[in-house]
């Protein structure tokens, strides 16, 4: 090999060299120094934005489908569309005993007994085609159930810890039911006095991220907190504990910074409304109010630095102008955080640029 095959060995290399490193810069400029820049000397993002970007907000609405059950202990008197239960019962007896003479009953007993009891006395007829029948608890069991639905909004917010996330929210819901029907004895159903109400919730939520595939995210998390029941149900009466939600979440990335959230979830909860008797002795009727709900919704991170604001700047990275950091996208935008990513031009844009081709030839 002669002195001039070196020589242009080396020119060769020198190019190779040279264009590597200003192609590295253009297509990656995100290292840790950044390629020809004394990562030291950058100024980095602010303290606050940087304490920011752990939380993320997620905001949705949905839909849900509560689930009645519940079983009487004590005899039904059933009086058109509403259902009378008899304080015959041990547990309730100070509320009243009933007798029958013949076609006609006289009774003490409770009604609204869903959402606000209250004590009735009466006098009925027993004429059969009138639909008046005593249920006896004795005899079979007594078992009303049925269904409404939910529109519920939902805002929370997230400490996110790598895969990790803990966080509080509130959610506000209304909920609709019309009517429960008997599912042991009985031939009418129970028409509650109140046709919709709205119901709020604060919970503590934590959860993981499980798996990742193709920009989707699935996810396991649960919520603890405390339902407060609308103005249709009698407060002094009701009685509830906290309630358990198991969701499964699942999320599109489309960016580090914004992901569209669908989220199935099962909701375990119920309540008892308490009645008192004339000498102070009491009963509940507890009532379990499961559920399932589908939330459509987005989460949302401020991101820990600004947006890059040289118009003219077509890097989708994270890179630097004046020792100063910017991203290259909008927070929104589906991007790889990596690589960047070209979006495809518009159809009706190549569409010109095609037309524009065929006119010049």
């Amino acid at each position: 090999m002669t002195s001039k095959h070196i020589y242009q060995l080396i020119v060769i290399g020198a190019l190779v060299l040279c264009t590597s490193v200003v192609y590295g810069q253009a297509f990656n400029p995100y290292q840790h120094a950044y390629q020809g820049w004394n990562g030291d000397k950058i100024r980095k993002a602010s303290p606050i934005r940087a304490f920011l970007n752990k939380f993320s907000v997620n905001a949705s609405i949905g839909y849900g489908r509560t689930f009645y059950s519940h079983q009487i202990n004590s005899d039904v008197l059933e009086i058109g569309p509403n259902q009378v239960l008899n304080a015959n019962n041990p547990e309730i007896v100070m509320l009243g005993e009933y007798t029958v003479s013949g076609n006609t009953i006289d009774y003490t007993g409770v009604t609204n007994w869903l959402n606000a009891p209250s004590i009735v006395t009466g006098t009925e007829s027993l004429d059969q085609t009138r639909a008046n029948n005593i249920l006896y608890a004795d005899s079979a069991q007594i078992r009303y159930g049925g269904s409404g639905f939910n529109i519920p909004v939902n805002l929370s917010l997230h400490l996110d810890i790598d895969r990790f996330r803990i966080g509080g929210g509130i959610m506000y819901e209304m909920h609709r039911i019309k009517e429960l029907n008997a599912k042991g004895q009985g031939t009418l159903p129970y028409v509650p006095n109140f046709n919709s109400t709205f119901m709020f919730r604060y919970f503590f939520t934590a959860g993981a991220k499980v798996y990742h595939v193709k920009g989707w995210d699935y996810n396991v998390d649960f919520q603890i907190g405390k339902v407060k029941y609308g103005k249709q149900y009698d407060k002094s009466s009701l009685q509830n504990g906290i309630y358990f939600n198991l969701g499964l979440p699942f999320e599109y990335e489309l960016s580090e910074y914004f992901w569209f959230v669908v989220r199935p979830s099962f909701d375990f909860k119920s309540y008892s409304m308490l009645v008192s008797g004339t000498n102070n002795e009491s009963t509940s009727f507890q009532h379990n109010q499961p559920a399932f709900y589908l939330n459509f919704g987005v989460r949302v991170k401020l991101p820990e630095i600004k947006r890059c604001p040289v118009k003219s700047c077509k890097t989708q990275l994270k890179h630097v102008h004046g020792s100063r950091e910017f991203r290259g996208q909008p927070f929104f935008k589906e991007q790889n955080p990596k690589i960047g990513e070209l979006y495809p031009e518009l159809e009706q844009y190549k569409r010109k640029k095609r037309s524009k081709h065929r006119g010049n030839n």
